[in-house]
């Protein structure tokens, strides 16, 4: 049940205490017999005060820029409450009217508080104090609540000190485990491309055993063989130029405007909400296939940047950018590519002016064992599928 208490500013009149009067060492008010509170034990912030104050003329006490405190000493005469958090102005502050929601912790000590008001402080200065009357009966259901000096502003201070450990211990996993998953696909393509290097090695070990037998037996061994064979080994040879282009011969240049050097992160997925084949809701609802992209980055300038990925990543489209990402589209499939947290307005200014380029390669991946029109698009870590161009 609510309760309503009444002060007039510069009116209302409590006798001094024998305390206060230092004439004595006891402490009892001499309360205004309508401004009381009775709560039980262990009740929560559904007790609520309602507290209306008017000037000395029947005028409302106006609130506005005011700061309300609730302040008290427990009827144990041990523990306080000091209370910033739980004032509502539930009208205009003009009217001088406000609700204060009791915490559960002034609740803990049955019996009569020492002392409780409220504090209205504004503009740094101490406005009025409004005392009142605050009883807490006993509960003897339920017990366990354990008394403690209760200030708000401390609280409020240990709750944003634990939410930012927590966020940034989640932060710190996150970043992680995206290297972590980064560094192991890099590992993955590399032993895949050693694997198809090693194999190509050892036929040209076997052409070049065949040479030898040829000569030892006195073979012909013309000029025109010469240059096939010369032609052979080359088709055989990985330079490291042409596993450079494998891993990251697709370049999409972005100009994002931000006058940095930002890290890009390259995610590619499948079936985002309104590109799946067959039209919205004919797959899965939402993105499905999410693989982060290994990639490598070269700066022109602060103010453009060049991302390169593996080339069976390659799509024919250019970069646009939406909601601080850049993106590219292929039928359900998409590239994302984030650069951090950017200017929105610049961004935007640079948006339209990108590109994506496959370069054309050189050495062994010049000479394709598929036909040139399919290209290899990524499913898992052990599969690839082949798609036209």
């Amino acid at each position: 049940m609510a309760q309503i208490l009444k002060y007039v500013i510069g009116k209302d009149y409590r006798p001094l205490t024998a305390l206060e009067a230092k004439g004595g060492n006891t402490f009892t008010p001499d309360y205004d017999k309508s401004n009381w509170v009775q709560a039980r034990q262990y009740e929560d912030s559904l007790r609520q005060v309602f507290v209306e104050i008017t000037n000395e003329d029947g005028s409302a006490y106006d609130l506005t820029g005011a700061n309300v405190l609730f302040e008290g000493i427990l009827p144990d005469n041990e523990h306080k409450i000091l209370d910033n958090s739980h004032a509502v102005f539930y009208e205009d502050p003009t009217t001088g009217k406000f609700r204060f929601d009791m915490p559960a912790q002034s609740f803990s000590v049955a019996g009569q508080y020492k002392q409780a008001f409220f504090r209205v402080m504004k503009d740094y200065r101490n406005i009025a104090t409004l005392e009142f009357k605050f009883e807490v009966l006993a509960d003897m259901v339920v017990t366990g609540l354990v008394p403690r000096d209760y200030i708000s502003p401390l609280d409020d201070l240990f709750n944003t000190i634990k939410e930012t450990e927590t966020k940034n211990v989640a932060e710190l996993k996150k970043i992680v485990d995206d290297n972590v998953a980064e560094i192991t696909n890099l590992m993955t393509t590399l032993n895949q491309t050693n694997t198809a290097t090693l194999s190509e090695l050892n036929s040209a070990k076997t052409a070049l055993g065949a040479l030898e037998d040829k000569i030892k037996q006195d073979g012909l061994f013309t000029q025109g063989e010469a240059e096939e064979f010369k032609k052979s080994i080359f088709i055989k040879m990985v330079t490291a130029d042409s596993l450079e282009e494998l891993l990251y011969g697709y370049k999409i240049t972005i100009v994002h405007n931000q006058k940095d050097y930002p890290k890009p992160t390259v995610f590619y997925y499948e079936n985002a909400i309104g590109t799946e084949i067959g039209g919205l809701g004919a797959g899965s609802f939402g993105e499905t296939l999410t693989k982060l992209v290994p990639c490598e980055a070269e700066y022109t300038d602060n103010n453009s940047i060049v991302v390169r990925i593996p080339r069976n990543f390659y799509m024919d489209a250019k970069p646009y950018y939406k909601y601080g990402d850049w993106y590219l589209g292929s039928g359900n499939k998409t590239i994302k590519i984030s650069l951090g947290n950017v200017d929105d307005s610049a961004a935007k200014a640079g948006d339209g002016k990108g590109s994506s380029y496959l370069s054309h390669s050189t050495g062994y991946f010049n000479y394709p064992t598929a036909p040139s029109d399919l290209r290899s698009v990524y499913v898992n870590d052990t599969t690839e599928r082949l798609e036209r161009k």
